[in-house]
């Protein structure tokens, strides 16, 4: 049953949090007309079959950014609604390659007895809708705003319910290490930049609601924001640390890190 991969908890208003089986967390906001979720995970439980025991109304997807454990539940839904930059990972999630690999390493059972490996690495991705900082969805009787994060990957986003004043992070901001030494991630500028930008809507929400792990209070964007400053200064260094994806140097903070590779800052 899909009940024994996932977990549901009522985190605001009409906010819902379901945990991925503690891979990662997947969020789905309620409006009045319409209701929007937030990732997928790994599709390996039935997502669509734990929202409609939530709301009947139509469901919107978004991913925060293109990595498997956050868009492989994709082929669930027929229009996924991506950041333009980061469509090429998504696509590259959905390689039949990238689905064994993926079943290799990070993601394990056991399965609910519904999971079928084999269709799950055939599995197809619906309509791709790209999409730019600043794009709202209107759910009925709240809209929620695109924001750009680029860094942990080129096309990251967050999402913004000012009525609940809550930003959904997706991995650009978590209290812990954020991966920033990836192939595909952007300079440690771009993502310096991005957070600086952020800090204009500072008063638009009072928590941050992030993929991977506990909510977070919005100063940890100052900490951030000094932390990459104090890198690209010089007074800060990194250590050397191994990754399943790669080597990197890890910075570490009060609250969070940063993995970054010192060829991109």
């Amino acid at each position: 049953m899909s009940e024994d991969w996932f977990r549901v908890n009522l985190v605001a208003k009409n906010i819902y949090a379901i945990d991925d089986h503690g891979h990662d967390t997947i969020y789905l906001i309620v409006g009045s007309e319409k209701a929007l979720i937030i990732d997928t995970g790994w599709g390996v439980g039935n997502l669509r079959d734990v929202i409609s025991k939530i709301t009947n109304l139509p469901v919107i997807l978004v991913n925060t950014h293109g990595h498997p454990d956050h868009v492989s539940g994709d082929y669930q839904f027929d229009n996924v609604h991506i950041c333009e930059d980061d469509i090429p990972i998504l696509e590259g999630c959905f390689k039949e390659e990238n689905r064994l690999w993926a079943l290799n390493n990070p993601l394990h059972g056991p399965y609910p007895k519904t999971f079928s490996t084999e269709s799950w690495i055939q599995s197809d991705l619906g309509n791709i809708i790209p999409i730019k900082s600043g794009h709202t969805f209107d759910l009925g009787n709240k809209i929620i705003e695109v924001i750009k994060l680029a860094g942990h990957t080129p096309g990251g986003i967050a999402l913004l319910d000012k009525d609940e004043k809550i930003l959904f992070s997706g991995d650009s901001i978590i209290k812990g290490d954020i991966w920033m030494h990836l192939d595909h991630s952007e300079s440690l500028s771009t993502y310096l930049l991005c957070l600086e930008n952020l800090l204009s809507q500072l008063s638009m929400f009072d928590i941050i609601l992030p993929s991977h792990g506990e909510p977070i209070k919005p100063d940890i964007i100052y900490e951030l924001i000094e932390g990459i400053q104090a890198i690209l200064g010089g007074q800060k260094k990194g250590k050397p640390v191994q990754t399943f994806v790669g080597d990197g140097l890890l910075c570490e903070f009060a609250n969070c890190g940063i993995v970054y590779n010192n060829a991109k800052l």
